[in-house]
């Protein structure tokens, strides 16, 4: 199977990805007005902005949670009495 037909196949498959595909790159197309080099590189500093806050708010959602500590419990053992025969 070549190239084609199995892009074809998965085009087809998810036509619901193709259609939203095909919309996200006209709009891209109109908005960068056809300089192709400035959209390409602003889609690409979105990205990496997007990557930046999504780490950095992992980073923050994990130091404002509570840390758990787990206590080791020391449990005594009760000492064995020994009863006394007088």
């Amino acid at each position: 199977m070549n190239f084609l037909d199995k892009l074809g196949k998965v085009l087809m498959k998810n036509i619901g990805y193709t259609i939203t595909l095909i919309v996200a790159l006209v709009f891209f197309l109109y908005f960068t007005e056809g300089d192709l080099i400035a959209g390409i590189f602003t889609a690409v500093c979105a990205l990496v902005i997007y990557a930046c806050i999504m780490l950095l708010y992992k980073e923050y959602k994990n130091m404002s949670a509570p840390k758990t500590i787990a206590k080791k419990v020391i449990v005594k053992k009760a000492s064995a009495k020994k009863s006394k025969k007088k």
